[in-house]
């Protein structure tokens, strides 16, 4: 297994305590990380251009954001280039946030605040994932979809927001 050359965990060597914890439930987020977690887990089980590739189109079109879905499609493909292993993907109805969930919120999180402008140092990637990475955040911040970290207020919880399909 390929060693990353930063640690996105909370006990990392960053200064600045990570929002994401792994396990954390789901209930206590806001709409924006909750649908970001829900279109990981469903890009996962839409892989196969099924079924659940409709069902992402038809949320990013919802969100009146259909340009961020690819840019989520090749954040994530990128990101398990990096990372040298598929990210976990549980089932929807898992109520709490998994590690590579976090990772991934943390990192797009650092993404959108690099964009607005606030002081954060993203960890040390490849380009290709840099390029995407950074998409992404503009694409969802276009939708208005912004994750907040720890340094920004954060928005209300939306304990009944996770969509559960199966």
């Amino acid at each position: 297994m390929k060693m990353l050359e930063f640690s996105p965990r909370p006990e990392g060597s960053n200064d600045i305590p990570e929002r994401y914890v792994p396990g954390t439930d789901l209930a206590t987020f806001g709409f924006a990380e909750q649908f970001l977690i829900w279109a990981t887990r469903a890009a996962h089980m839409g892989s196969d251009g099924g079924y659940g590739q409709v069902r992402l189109d038809a949320a990013f079109a919802a969100i009146d954001a259909p340009g961020a879905l690819p840019c989520l499609l090749d954040f994530l493909r990128d990101l398990e280039t990096q990372f040298g292993r598929p990210l976990a993907a549980p089932c929807f109805k898992w109520r709490a946030l998994l590690a590579d969930e976090a990772r991934v919120l943390t990192l797009v999180a650092r993404f959108q605040g690099a964009a607005a402008g606030i002081p954060d140092s993203l960890p040390k990637l490849s380009t290709q994932l840099l390029q995407t990475g950074q998409r992404l955040a503009l694409a969802l911040s276009a939708a208005r979809l912004h994750l907040h970290p720890v340094t920004s207020h954060a928005t209300p919880a939306w304990p009944n927001g996770m969509p559960v399909l199966h």
